[in-house]
C-alpha cells in the first residue's frame, strides 16, 4: 500500500476531531441540529488551520440522517467515500479561476442532488477567482436553489468582493495554540511510535506558528530522517529556518556598528540556505521587544528579558527608523529572486545608522582601511615662471584608491566623459542578468564624476554603497569591460567627499598647483605634460570654473 503522509492520515474526520477551533465547531453543529442551515458560508484564516477539514466534516454532518450535528458514522450517508461523492463537489480556485468554471456550477445547481440532501460546493482559496468569475458567482448565492449550500474557504478575506461577503455567513479561524499542537503531536508520535524529546515536540509548534497542518507536516519530515537523536538544528535545516540565538547574533554585530562581521554573517546565512524573510520578521520581533521593554517593563516575551536588559539604551526613534527599514526590506525579499543582495545592502545601511548613532568611526575591515581620499602628489608652479621651480613635492599615500583618483583628476577629458556617458544608460538592460544584475543595480546608483581614457571616479549617495562597490570591484571592471570593450581603473567616493576633493583640486590648479600622473604598476611617478590652467579645469569641469585673474 502507498505511503499516506501523516497530515493526510490523521486529517479531522469529524467535529470531535477538529482542534482549537471550538466556536466555529459549536455554531455550525447546533446550525445543524437546529436545522437552520445557511445557503452559504465563507471560511477565513491562516494556513492548515482546518478550513478545508471542517467543510467537509460539515458537508457530511448536515445530510445525516440522523441529525446528530456529527457525523455518527452509522448511516449510509456518514459512510459515503466524500471524495468521491457527486453532490459534494470540491473545487480549487487557485486552478480553476476561470469564469468558464462557476457557469458550469450554475448550469448543474439546479439539478437535485442524487442521493444526498443538500448539494455541497466546497471552493477552496475563493480569492483566487477572477473578477468576472466572482460576478458570475454572485448572482447564484443571491438566490441559490433550496438544495444547495455553499462553503468558500480563504486565506485573504481582504481580497473577496464585499458583495459577495455580505451574501455569506463569515467565520473567522484563529491560530491553533501551541498546547494543542503539542498534544496533536505527542498523540500523533504515540500512534506512529515516533519517539522525541518533548523539547523538540514543543520547537516543532512554535515554528509551525498556528497551523496544525505545518507541524505534522514537519514531524513528518523529521521521522524520515532515521536518527536516533532529533536536535533543534536538524529541525531548522530541514525549513531553513534560523534560530533565534544566530539572529540575536547578527542584532549585536549590526547594534556595534560592525560592518564585516555583519556582510560575514549575512554571507553564512545565505551559504546555508536560510530564509531571509524569517531573519527580518525575527529582527522586527526584537525590535518590537525592546521597544515595549523600554516603554513599559511589560507585555514582552519573558524569554527575552536578559538580552533585552542590555539594549535599554538605545534610541528609541533610530529603532523605529531601523524597523522601517526592515519593515520594507521584507516586502522587497517576497519579490526578488536575489535575496542575497538587497538584504547586504539594507544590513549594512541600518548597521552604519547605529554606527553614526555612537559617533564611532566606520571601518572597512579589508585591504584597503586607510583613509579613503589622502591629498594628491602635486607640484606648485610658480605663477610668473611657469615650472621654473617647483614647490618640495608631498608623499603621496600609495594606497590604490588615492593612486587611482589622483590619476582620474590628471587624466580627465570632458569629451571621453560625453562618450561614456551616451553607452552608460545600457547598464539598466541587464538589470535582469544573471550574471551582472546585482552590479547593474548598484552602478544605477553611481554617477561617473571624473572620466579618462583608463579611469573613472563614481559617486554615490551612501557609504553602505561605497562598502558594496569595493566589495565587487572586480566584477563590476568585468562589467564595463563587457559593455565598453575596454578595461578601466575605477573608484567610488561618497557625494560628499567628490565636494571636497573638487573644491580642493579647483583651488590649487587656480593657485599654480599642477598634478602628476603616477603608475599603478611600479608605483613611480611619471611626469605629465604640461597644461594650461584653463585647458585642466575645462576638461574636467567645464567652462563655469574658468575664470580670469
Amino acid at each position: 500500500m502507498a505511503y499516506i503522509s501523516l497530515y493526510r492520515k490523521y486529517r479531522p474526520q469529524k467535529f470531535s476531531d477538529v482542534v482549537g477551533q471550538d466556536i466555529v465547531v459549536k455554531i455550525l453543529q447546533n446550525s445543524i441540529k437546529n436545522d437552520k442551515i445557511n445557503h452559504a458560508y465563507i471560511f477565513s484564516g491562516p494556513r492548515g488551520t482546518g478550513k478545508t477539514s471542517i467543510a467537509k466534516i460539515f458537508a457530511k454532518a448536515v445530510n445525516c440522517l440522523n441529525k446528530t450535528g456529527d457525523i455518527c458514522d452509522e448511516c449510509e450517508v456518514c459512510k459515503i467515500d466524500i471524495d468521491n461523492e457527486i453532490d459534494i463537489v470540491e473545487i480549487d480556485a487557485a486552478s480553476n479561476n476561470g469564469i468558464e468554471e462557476i457557469r458550469e456550477i450554475r448550469n448543474t445547481i439546479k439539478l437535485l442532488p442524487s442521493i444526498l440532501k443538500y448539494k455541497v460546493y466546497i471552493v477552496d482559496e475563493v480569492h483566487m477567482l477572477s473578477t468576472n468569475a466572482f460576478n458570475a458567482l454572485l448572482k447564484t448565492l443571491e438566490e441559490p436553489p433550496s438544495h444547495a449550500i455553499f462553503i468558500l474557504a480563504t486565506t485573504e478575506i481582504n481580497k473577496i468582493p464585499a458583495t459577495v461577503l455580505s451574501r455569506c455567513q463569515k467565520f473567522d479561524f484563529k491560530k491553533i495554540d501551541n498546547k494543542l499542537i503539542v498534544e496533536r503531536l505527542k498523540y500523533i508520535c504515540e500512534c506512529e511510535k515516533i519517539k522525541l524529546d518533548d523539547d523538540i515536540i514543543k520547537f516543532i509548534a512554535e515554528l509551525s506558528d498556528g497551523g496544525l497542518r505545518d507541524a505534522i507536516n514537519l514531524l513528518d519530515q523529521i521521522n524520515s530522517l532515521n536518527k536516533k537523536t532529533i536536535t533543534r538544528t536538524d529541525v531548522l535545516n530541514l525549513i531553513g529556518s534560523i534560530d533565534e540565538g544566530e539572529v540575536f547574533e547578527l542584532f549585536n554585530s549590526v547594534v556595534s556598528g560592525n560592518v564585516s562581521e555583519v556582510i560575514e554573517k549575512v554571507d553564512s546565512f545565505y551559504k546555508e540556505n536560510r530564509n531571509f524573510v524569517e531573519v527580518v520578521s525575527q529582527l522586527e520581533i526584537i525590535i518590537k521587544n525592546i521597544l515595549i521593554f523600554n516603554s513599559t517593563k511589560d507585555y514582552f516575551d519573558k524569554k527575552y528579558e536578559e538580552k533585552l536588559y542590555n539594549y535599554s539604551k538605545l534610541d528609541v526613534n533610530l529603532l523605529i527608523n531601523i524597523s522601517k527599514e526592515l519593515f520594507e526590506l521584507y516586502n522587497n525579499l517576497k519579490r526578488s529572486n536575489n535575496q542575497m543582495i538587497i538584504s547586504e545592502i539594507i544590513f549594512i545601511k541600518i548597521t552604519l545608522l547605529f554606527n553614526d548613532s555612537n559617533n564611532q568611526l566606520i571601518v572597512n575591515e579589508s585591504k584597503d582601511t586607510e583613509e579613503l581620499v589622502a591629498e594628491p602628489k602635486v607640484i606648485k608652479e610658480d605663477k610668473k615662471e611657469v615650472i621654473k621651480e617647483t614647490k618640495k613635492e608631498e608623499e603621496i599615500d600609495d594606497n590604490e584608491k588615492n593612486i587611482i583618483i589622483n590619476n582620474a583628476l590628471c587624466t580627465a577629458n570632458k569629451e571621453i566623459k560625453n562618450d561614456f556617458l551616451k553607452k552608460y544608460e545600457a547598464i539598466n538592460e541587464y538589470l535582469t542578468s544573471k550574471e551582472y544584475n546585482s552590479v547593474a543595480n548598484l552602478l544605477t546608483k553611481a554617477i561617473p564624476e571624473v572620466v579618462s581614457d583608463n579611469y573613472i571616479m563614481f559617486t554615490f549617495d551612501n557609504q553602505f554603497e561605497i562598502v558594496l562597490f569595493d566589495k565587487n570591484i572586480d566584477l563590476i571592471c568585468k562589467f564595463l569591460k563587457h559593455i565598453y570593450k575596454k578595461t578601466y581603473n575605477i573608484v567610488a567616493v561618497t557625494t560628499e567627499e567628490w565636494l571636497k576633493i573638487k573644491e580642493d583640486y579647483i583651488k590649487k590648479i587656480k593657485s599654480g598647483v599642477k598634478y602628476e600622473l603616477i603608475d599603478l604598476n611600479k608605483k613611480k611617478k611619471t611626469r605629465k605634460k604640461t597644461t594650461e590652467l584653463e585647458s585642466s579645469l575645462e576638461n574636467i569641469f567645464g567652462e563655469e570654473y574658468i575664470v580670469e585673474e
